[in-house]
């Protein structure tokens, strides 16, 4: 169970305080998922494994990681290009 520096458990409440203060002084519009989608997102972008990933988030399935919180960036497109350019020089 996470505390606050005074002790006091890290509730929901507290979690979407802090989210709705940093969208006020942002002015990006997020949720407390939007942190967990972008985990896992980077995560698997820099080569950890899905069932790590699965893990780490809790899920019970590992279908539930990759098809609902991580998500193709452009850096992940071009990284798959290049091991396919890389694959077919090497036939």
């Amino acid at each position: 169970m996470n505390t606050k520096e005074n002790g006091k458990v890290v509730t929901p409440n507290v979690v979407r305080w802090y989210c709705n203060y940093g969208i006020k002084e942002t002015g990006v519009d997020f949720t407390f998922h939007s942190f967990r989608h972008t985990h896992a997102t980077l995560l698997l972008e820099n080569g950890a494994k899905g069932k790590a990933i699965q893990e780490r988030l809790g899920h019970s399935r590992i279908s539930t990681t990759i098809d609902t919180y991580s998500h193709l960036t452009s850096k992940t497109k071009k990284e798959t290009v290049k091991i396919f350019k890389d694959l077919m020089k090497n036939k």
